[in-house]
């Protein structure tokens, strides 16, 4: 308590808020949200309750909308010292906002005008941030596994429709990634939930890390 009190109000208001994130894992209430209600368009897409050629325009729209905010929520998780979340929605940010939006707007108006688009730069950028999550999985082995399957199945269902973006078994690669997003849409409200009720003073169980920490007796 001497120690707290000697620091300076932003070493206090810094080392607080860093205390504040619960590790590499947390996802955040209301960007957690906003990922898990992309995850569910997209499979709702990929199970053909939408009007694809409706959706393509809609969600392009949508997607570069999030690219503002998953921008800024990654700059301020990165500001925390949570460098993999930040990352992520930076990552995310460029791929799913920026270009998965550009290119679904670009290819919808184009094909409106007759005018020939190249859509396969964004199967590639959602390949690539795809398997950049998948990479980043050994990172998060102490975190709980509810936030660990969050980024386990998106991982996974990016990187799919970046695979059905470039036309590598279509039907296939799109309906592993519809079917992925959607666990992934439920790990992250599950998560989101939990998290936010932890602090108000109900702990919601999310599940033991799938592997121990060592401590320092070993």
């Amino acid at each position: 308590m001497g120690d707290n009190e000697n620091m300076l109000p932003q070493e206090k208001e810094k080392k607080g808020t860093k205390k504040g994130i619960a590790g590499p894992g947390d996802i955040g209430g209301g960007l957690a949200i906003g990922f898990g209600t992309l995850c569910f368009c997209f499979w709702a897409n990929a199970m053909g309750f939408c009007d694809t050629e409706g959706f393509e325009l809609a969600i392009g729209v949508v997607l570069l909308g999030f690219f503002v905010i998953y921008l800024v929520g990654g700059l301020y998780y990165l500001r925390l010292g949570n460098t993999l979340s930040g990352c992520v929605y930076v990552v995310f940010a460029t791929s799913f906002g920026l270009f998965g939006g550009a290119v679904n707007v670009g290819h919808a108006l184009c094909s409106y005008s007759g005018i020939p688009f190249d859509n396969t730069i964004g199967g590639i950028s959602f390949l690539i941030s795809g398997t950049f999550v998948l990479f980043l999985l050994p990172g998060l082995r102490y975190s709980a596994k509810v936030d660990f399957l969050v980024f386990f199945f998106a991982g996974i269902g990016v990187s799919a429709s970046g695979l059905s973006g470039l036309g590598i078994m279509t039907v296939m690669t799109g309906m592993l990634s519809g079917w992925a997003l959607l666990f992934s849409g439920i790990c992250v409200y599950y998560s989101a939930v939990a998290g936010v009720l932890k602090t108000t003073g109900i702990d919601v169980p999310c599940g033991r890390p799938f592997f121990k920490q060592k401590t320092v007796d070993g």
